[in-house]
């Protein structure tokens, strides 16, 4: 159990989570579509100057979502923090977006006048997206989790690393098309392929189930955290060159990738803003948390929940 200054302390966490989150994804944001204004603007197969790495990707991005998945890891992993951490830090990403669901203009040109002229041209990509209902809903999993609320961690079963490992195969092929389909562009593609409705606000179901699987992963005690290992490993391997090398990465992945189609390396769509790299790395820091791989069932020993108090 948490007490009242635990509570307090974890909610200012989740609220300042948010904001940090929301720059980190917005400043990346802008560095990533740079890459795809050079990639646009430049001739098909003519050669950029060596040493341009913008041209080619974006270092600086790939670290902000490298921080962006450390902090989502931490807080949807963490024992001693209190719930309300992830909590509030994901329905701030929620509210956006359905404030753009809504309202999408109004929305945008709320953000444009209160946001720094450097990180309004990200607005829009980022809202298009869907990495902040991503993230917001992976939160949200999290801090429902009941062992954040009571401190009880339940008995791990026997068989749960063996169960961890075959979850975590199945998981990497999983959720790499599942993250696809939560993709504008993947949606669209197997809406029109398949000839189902073409409704764009059911995107919303892959996305909440992806939410759904990415939270359980992470933060779910009966699951072993071999499998958040195993699934995290490769999408963020993946995500890494996707963000770095998008073209020649694009090029290597497009038989696995829906239609068998190069991910495209504009703007506005997860897979080409780093989502791979925020699953991936969100899973292997949820992954290293000690608590997980304990096998007894345990309350918080009397010096964690002093600890938990002071937090």
């Amino acid at each position: 159990m948490h007490s009242r200054t635990s509570h307090l302390a974890g909610a200012l966490i989740g609220l300042a989570a948010a904001f940090a989150v929301g720059y980190l994804l917005l400043k990346s944001a802008v560095q990533l579509s740079f890459v795809a204004m050079l990639y646009a603007s430049s001739p098909a197969g003519v050669p950029q100057p060596a040493g341009t790495l913008a041209a080619h990707g974006s270092l600086s991005a790939a670290g902000m979502l490298l921080v962006v998945a450390i902090i989502t890891g931490l807080l949807a992993s963490t024992r001693r923090l209190s719930p309300l951490a992830p909590l509030l830090a994901g329905l701030p990403l929620l509210a956006v977006v359905v404030a753009g669901r809504l309202a999408y203009l109004p929305t945008q040109l709320w953000m444009l006048r209160n946001l720094p002229a450097n990180l309004g041209i990200a607005t829009d990509p980022v809202l298009r997206s869907g990495i902040c209902q991503l993230l917001g809903g992976i939160m949200l999993v999290s801090a429902a989790m009941p062992w954040r609320w009571t401190g009880k961690l339940a008995a791990a079963g026997r068989n749960r690393t063996a169960i961890g490992v075959l979850v975590g195969l199945f998981g990497i092929a999983g959720l790499w098309y599942l993250l696809q389909l939560a993709d504008p562009v993947g949606y669209a593609f197997v809406t029109l392929s398949t000839g189902l409705p073409r409704i764009f606000d059911l995107i919303w179901l892959p996305q909440a189930a992806a939410a759904a699987v990415i939270g359980a992963l992470a933060a779910a005690r009966w699951v072993s955290p071999v499998a958040a290992a195993l699934s995290g490993i490769p999408l963020l391997a993946v995500g890494l060159l996707l963000v770095i090398v998008p073209v020649g990465a694009a090029r290597w992945t497009s038989p696995f990738v829906w239609g068998a189609q190069p991910i495209s390396v504009y703007p506005g769509q997860s897979l080409s803003m780093g989502v791979l790299v925020l699953v991936g790395g969100l899973l292997l820091v949820a992954a290293a948390a000690p608590w997980r791989w304990r096998q007894a069932s345990t309350r918080l020993a009397a010096s964690e929940v002093a600890v938990a108090a002071a937090v």
